[in-house]
C-alpha cells in the first residue's frame, strides 16, 4: 500500500506539472517576431526554387541522370545547416545577450525562477524553432528518395546528425550570451561566433556531401565508423553539458555556489574522457601491432593536449573568484574535518580553485607517464629498444607551460592582494593574461628599438616566455623546464600564508541560537 501511494503521489504531481515559463515567453515572442517568420518563409522559398532548379535541369539536359536525388540532398542539406546552423544559434544568443545588459535585468535578476531553468528555457525554443524548420524541410528531403541515389535511413541518419549539431550550437550561442562582458566585447563574440557558425556549417555540407558519395548506408555497416560516432557523440554532448552548467554558473546570484556543480561536472568528464582514450589507444593498438607506439598513443596525446588547453583556461577563471565566501556558501560547507577537506577543492574561492587544477593537471601527467612507461611491455621487448625522442620533448614541453601557467596566475594574484586589493577579484584573472603577452611583446619591442630584431632572435630562448617554449630547439627546452619549476617555487613561497589563511577560514557557518523563551519569560516575571 505504501509503494502504490508513493506513485500515486508521483502521478498526482506529474498531473500538476507546469511548463517552463521561459519556453512559453520565447516561443510566444518568436511567433509573433517578423524575423523568424520571413526566415522560415524565405527558406521554404529556397527548398522549393532548389528543388525545380535540379528538375528542370534534368529535363533538358541530354545525357540524363539516373541518381538525381544524390545531387539534390547535398544542396538541401547545405540549406538547412546555414539556417539551423546560423539563423537560429544567433537568434537565441543575441536576445539573451540583450538580457543581460544592466539596462534590461527584468528576467534574470528580479525572478523567482532557479538560473538553472532559465538556461533550459531558451535551450528548449531554440530547439523547438530547430525541429520547426528541420520538419519544413522533411518533405523535400523525402522526395530525394524518390529520384534514386539515396535512401530514407540515410536521409534520417544525416538529418539525426545535424539536428545534434544543431542543439550543441544553440548551447554555445547561449553560453556567449551568458558571459558577462560589455556590449563591445559581446559584439566582438557575436562576430567571432558567426564566423564559427558560417565555417561549421559549410564543414558540416562538404563532409555529409562526401559521405553521400561514398555510401552513407556501407559506413553505418562498418564497426570502426559506429565506434568513431558513438565516440564523437558522447564527447559533443559532454561538452554541450559543460557550456550547460558554464551558462547557469555565469547567471547565478554571487552568492551562490557557483564552482561545485561545475567543478564536479569538469572532473567527472575528464575522468569519462580519459577512460576513452585510453580504451581507443589499446584498440588501435591491438588492430595494428606493428604500428610505432607514438601513433599508438595518439588519442591519450589528444586527451591530455584538450585537458591541458581546458585546464589551462580555468585557471584564468580561478584566479578571478573572491576569496570571502558567502554566508550562504559557509552554511553549506560539510561539518566533517573530511568532508570539510574535499569540499574546500570544488566550492568557490581561488586557493580551492587553484589545487583542484593542479590536481587534475597532475593526475593527467601522471596518467599518460604510467600509461607510456608500461605501453612497450605489450608487444614485447623489440619495441623497448625504439627511440622516444618525441615522447621525452613532449613530457617536457607539457611540464613547462603548466609551470609557466601556475606561475602567472600565482604572481598574478600577489600583485593583486599587494597592491590592488581594493579592486575587483577579475583584475587578478586580467593580469594573468597580461603578463605572458607583456613578456612575449616586450622582448621583441626592446630588440625592434636597437635595430637587432630578426627571425633568429625571436627563435632564441626567452626565459619565462611561454609561447617561445614551443618555438626553441629541443636542447633549449630544458632550461626553460629548470626557469618555470624555480619560478613556480617562488611563487608558491609568496603565496603560503594566503593559501594556509584561506585554508583556515574555510569553515562551517553554524545558525545563530535562537533565544531562550523561557528565561526571558521568568526575567520578566521576576
Amino acid at each position: 500500500m505504501t509503494t502504490l501511494a508513493a506513485i500515486g503521489a508521483h502521478f498526482s504531481r506529474w498531473r500538476e506539472w507546469e511548463p517552463n515559463p521561459i519556453v512559453l515567453k520565447e516561443l510566444r515572442q518568436s511567433v509573433r517576431s517578423s524575423t523568424v517568420a520571413g526566415m522560415l518563409i524565405l527558406f521554404l522559398v529556397v527548398l522549393f526554387f532548389t528543388n525545380l532548379a535540379y528538375l528542370i535541369g534534368q529535363s533538358v539536359n541530354i545525357n540524363q541522370v539516373s541518381e538525381l536525388g544524390a545531387q539534390i540532398f547535398p544542396a538541401l542539406i547545405t540549406i538547412l545547416s546555414f539556417a539551423c546552423l546560423v539563423f537560429i544559434p544567433l537568434f537565441i544568443g543575441v536576445r539573451l545577450g540583450m538580457e543581460r545588459q544592466e539596462s534590461n535585468l527584468d528576467l534574470l535578476y528580479v525572478t523567482t525562477l532557479s538560473p538553472g531553468r532559465i538556461i533550459r528555457g531558451k535551450m528548449y525554443c531554440g530547439w523547438y524553432l530547430a525541429v520547426l524548420f528541420f520538419s519544413a524541410c522533411l518533405p523535400f528531403m523525402a522526395f530525394t528518395s524518390l529520384l534514386r541515389g539515396i535512401d530514407l535511413p540515410s536521409i534520417f541518419f544525416v538529418m539525426f546528425c545535424l539536428f545534434l549539431v544543431v542543439c550543441a550550437a544553440i548551447q554555445a550561442a547561449i553560453f556567449i550570451g551568458c558571459i558577462p562582458v560589455s556590449r563591445l566585447l559581446k559584439g566582438l563574440l557575436c562576430l567571432a561566433g558567426f564566423g564559427c557558425l558560417v565555417g561549421l556549417s559549410v564543414g558540416l555540407a562538404s563532409g555529409i556531401t562526401e559521405m553521400s558519395r561514398d555510401g552513407i548506408g556501407s559506413l553505418l555497416a562498418e564497426p570502426e565508423f559506429l565506434g568513431g560516432f558513438a565516440t564523437f557523440l558522447g564527447v559533443g554532448l559532454g561538452a554541450a553539458l559543460l557550456l550547460y552548467f558554464l551558462s547557469v554558473g555565469m547567471i547565478a546570484p554571487e552568492s551562490a555556489n557557483r564552482a561545485l556543480p561545475i567543478r564536479v561536472y569538469m572532473t567527472v568528464l575528464w575522468a569519462l574522457t580519459g577512460v576513452v582514450a585510453f580504451a581507443w589507444a589499446f584498440h588501435v593498438a591491438a588492430l595494428s601491432p606493428t604500428m610505432s607506439p607514438i601513433m599508438e598513443a595518439a588519442p591519450l596525446f589528444l586527451w591530455s593536449s584538450i585537458s591541458y588547453a581546458v585546464l589551462g583556461a580555468v585557471l584564468v577563471v580561478v584566479v578571478s573568484n573572491r576569496d570571502q565566501l558567502s554566508p550562504r556558501v559557509r552554511r553549506a560547507i560539510p561539518a566533517n574535518p573530511i568532508g570539510r577537506r574535499l569540499a574546500f577543492f570544488f566550492y568557490n574561492g581561488a586557493a580551492g580553485g587553484l589545487l583542484w587544477v593542479a590536481g587534475l593537471a597532475l593526475l593527467t601527467f601522471a596518467s599518460v607517464q604510467i600509461c607510456w612507461a608500461v605501453w612497450p611491455a605489450r608487444h614485447g621487448a623489440v619495441r623497448i629498444g625504439q627511440p622516444v625522442t618525441e615522447w621525452r620533448q613532449f613530457q617536457e614541453v607539457t611540464a613547462a607551460a603548466m609551470f609557466y601557467g601556475f606561475d602567472y596566475a600565482l604572481t598574478a594574484l600577489f600583485l593583486h592582494r599587494q597592491f590592488l586589493s581594493r579592486r575587483t577579484p577579475k583584475l587578478a584573472g586580467v593580469l594573468t593574461l597580461l603578463i605572458p603577452g607583456a613578456l612575449a611583446t616586450v622582448p621583441p619591442f626592446v630588440l625592434f628599438l636597437i635595430n637587432r630584431l630578426t627571425w633568429a632572435s625571436m627563435d632564441h630562448m626567452q626565459l619565462g616566455n611561454v609561447f617561445n617554449l614551443f618555438t626553441v630547439a629541443e636542447a633549449q627546452q630544458w632550461p626553460h623546464l629548470i626557469f618555470a619549476a624555480g619560478w613556480l617555487l617562488v611563487a608558491l613561497a609568496l603565496n603560503a600564508r594566503w593559501f594556509w589563511r584561506q585554508l583556515q577560514h574555510f569553515r562551517r557557518l553554524e545558525p545563530a541560537a535562537p533565544p531562550d523563551n523561557g528565561t526571558a519569560s521568568t526575567h520578566a516575571h521576576a
